[in-house]
C-alpha cells in the first residue's frame, strides 16, 4: 500500500494540474448497447441505428443481419441478439392470400417459427412511419423469444424487421430493439449522393488498362493475380453472395487466351455475362477497342447491373460490370458514364 501511494504522488508531481469546476460534467462510459452505429439497406429502402457493440452488418441471403456476431446466426447458433431486416413477398414464401392481415404475415416470417411457437401478443403499430402489426413470440424447444414486424412499403413491397434472442437475455434486449425500431427511416433516390470522379487514374496492370474512380473508393483484390478486381465506397458493404453490395460497385476482370475456337465475340459475351442467346447487346467502342454492352435492371434485388465486354485484341478482353442500387441509379450515372469514358488502354 505504501509504496502504491507513493507511485501515486508520484504521478501527481508530474503531470500538469487542470482547473477543477463544479459543474465540469462527468466522464461516463458509453454503453455498449447505446444506439451509435447506423446502417442504410438500400435495396429496402430502410435506415436504422444499431449497438456501439455490435459488429459490422452482413448482408446475406437477401437479408441484413446485425448483432454483436452476426456469422453466427448463419451456423444456426443464437446464443446472442439479433436483428434482421429484409424483403419478403407472403404469398409466395407463405401461401398467404394477397391482402392478408400485417399481423398474420408477421406471425409467419417471425425468425423463431417452429412446431413449438407460442404467440404471447400482436397487434398494430408502425414502422419507419408505415403502419404495420407485429407479433412477440416464444419458442420454448429453442428457448428463444423475439418479435417480428412487418409493412408494406410506399412501392408496395413487403419488409420484415425481427428481433430475436434466448429467452434469459430477452429482458434486457427488449428494450434495445425498440429503440432499434423506433429508428428506423424511410429513405428515397433524393438521399443519394454520388462522389465526383478522382483527378488521377488508376493503372491496372493486369488489364493494361488505366481509368478514373470516384474519389474515396478502394481496390479489393478478388483474385491472388489481380486479375479480378472490385472497386467501391468503405460503406458499401459486399453482399456474402451474388457478387453485389450495398451501394455502388465496379468490378474489373481482365481475360486471356479466348480463342476463335471459343465462338464470336458475341457469343463470348454472352457466356462471360450468363445471359441467353436473345439477350439485346448493345455494340459500342471504348478507346476505340470493340464493345458488347448489356443493361439490365433486376426486380429481385433491386439492383441496377451494367455488363461492357471489350476486346483488345489477341485473344484478350476485359469485363467489367457496374452495379447499384436503384436508388442510386439518376445520381450515380453520370459518374458510371464518366468513368466509363475515362477508360485507356495502356498497350
Amino acid at each position: 500500500m505504501r509504496r502504491f501511494a507513493l507511485l501515486c504522488a508520484l504521478l501527481l508531481c508530474l503531470l500538469p494540474l487542470a482547473p477543477s469546476r463544479a459543474d465540469d460534467p462527468p466522464t461516463a462510459t458509453p454503453s455498449p448497447n447505446a444506439l451509435t452505429n447506423s446502417v442504410t439497406y438500400w435495396d429496402v429502402g430502410i435506415a436504422l441505428s444499431y449497438p456501439a457493440a455490435w459488429q459490422t452488418p452482413l448482408f446475406t441471403n437477401g437479408q441484413l443481419l446485425l448483432a454483436a456476431e452476426p456469422r453466427a446466426v448463419l451456423e444456426g447458433k443464437i446464443e446472442q441478439p439479433v436483428v434482421a431486416l429484409r424483403l419478403i413477398e407472403p404469398t409466395a414464401e407463405f401461401d398467404l392470400p394477397k391482402g392478408s392481415d400485417f399481423v398474420e404475415i408477421a406471425i409467419n416470417v417471425n425468425l423463431t417459427a417452429g412446431d413449438s411457437l407460442i404467440v404471447r401478443e400482436s397487434g398494430k403499430v408502425t414502422l419507419a412511419g408505415l403502419d404495420a402489426g407485429f407479433a412477440e413470440v416464444e419458442n420454448p424447444e429453442r428457448k428463444l423469444y423475439g418479435q417480428t414486424f412487418v409493412a408494406l412499403l410506399p412501392d408496395g413491397r413487403y419488409i420484415a424487421l425481427s428481433g430475436i434472442s434466448p429467452s434469459d437475455q430477452w429482458a434486457n434486449f427488449v428494450m434495445v430493439f425498440f429503440e432499434m425500431r423506433r429508428s428506423a427511416r424511410l429513405v428515397s433516390a433524393r438521399d443519394v449522393t454520388a462522389p465526383p470522379l478522382s483527378d488521377e487514374s488508376v493503372i491496372i496492370e493486369a488489364g493494361k488498362l488505366q481509368l478514373k474512380m470516384p474519389q474515396g473508393w478502394r481496390a479489393e483484390p478478388l483474385t491472388a493475380d489481380g486479375r479480378l478486381m472490385a472497386y467501391r465506397a468503405p460503406e458499401s458493404l459486399p453482399y456474402a453472395e451474388g457478387g453485389l453490395a450495398n451501394g455502388a460497385q465496379l468490378v474489373l476482370a481482365a481475360l486471356e487466351n479466348l480463342a476463335p475456337a471459343d465462338g464470336t465475340f458475341r457469343q463470348k459475351a454472352l457466356r462471360l455475362m450468363d445471359l441467353p442467346d436473345t439477350a439485346p447487346l448493345r455494340e459500342e467502342r471504348i478507346d476505340g477497342r470493340p464493345t458488347l454492352h448489356y443493361e439490365e435492371f433486376a426486380p429481385i434485388s433491386q439492383q441496377h447491373i451494367a455488363s461492357l465486354l471489350i476486346e483488345r485484341g489477341n485473344g484478350r478482353y476485359v469485363l467489367i460490370r457496374w452495379s447499384s442500387p436503384l436508388m442510386f441509379y439518376t445520381a450515380y450515372q453520370p459518374l458510371f458514364r464518366g468513368l466509363v469514358q475515362s477508360l485507356r488502354f495502356l498497350d
